[in-house]
């Protein structure tokens, strides 16, 4: 009996042991060095032909150190008014081509009120249609080697918007996968 309970308490001690290994947090360190270099982006956005007084296309840095391009357009209130190039999307890479997409995020200011819709084409790839309710479609294309693609727009201003006034702002991003 009295083997026996040595036995017990030892297989009990080597049990416990063993759980207490097991559940022994490890942590093991691998040292792994990131090196950062800067180059100019392969994708680029630039101003289409139809900017000047009633479009325009901007670019500058923002507080969190991206680059943002800001296109402003007119629209006629009551009569949808086409642009058929504000923005380029332009691949600067000469050797690889790039697949681009339009992707609405948000509002940024205003509101829906005055605006029906803003329509975006790339190329001839849409449109991705942005009401109050989002986005329905989609507007992609591949840009090519050393080429551009354009990006035309539409937009619905409500007949009783007020006008020379900014009616909405909002997020439409460029993204491109290569």
């Amino acid at each position: 009996m009295a083997a026996a309970r040595k036995t017990s308490t030892a297989l009990l001690l080597a049990l416990l042991a063993i759980t207490a290994f097991a559940a022994a947090a490890v942590t093991l360190t691998n040292i792994t060095e990131w090196h950062i270099k800067a180059q100019n982006p392969p994708i680029v956005k630039v101003a289409g032909v139809d900017t000047g007084k009633l479009a325009n296309v901007t670019t500058s840095s923002a507080n969190d150190g991206t680059n943002r391009t800001v296109i402003t357009l007119t629209g006629f209130t009551g009569d949808p008014t086409h642009y058929d190039e504000v923005l380029k999307i332009c691949n600067k890479d000469a050797s690889k081509s790039y697949n681009v997409q339009l992707v609405y995020k948000q509002v940024l200011s205003g509101d829906w009120t005055y605006v029906q819709y803003l329509k975006l084409w790339l190329g001839s790839s849409g449109p991705i249609t942005i009401t109050s309710s989002g986005a329905t479609g989609t507007a992609t294309a591949t840009v090519g080697p050393s080429s551009c693609v354009s990006v035309p727009a539409e937009v619905l201003v409500k007949p009783n918007a007020p006008t020379g006034t900014e009616l909405i702002s909002i997020e439409v991003d460029v993204v491109s996968t290569g």
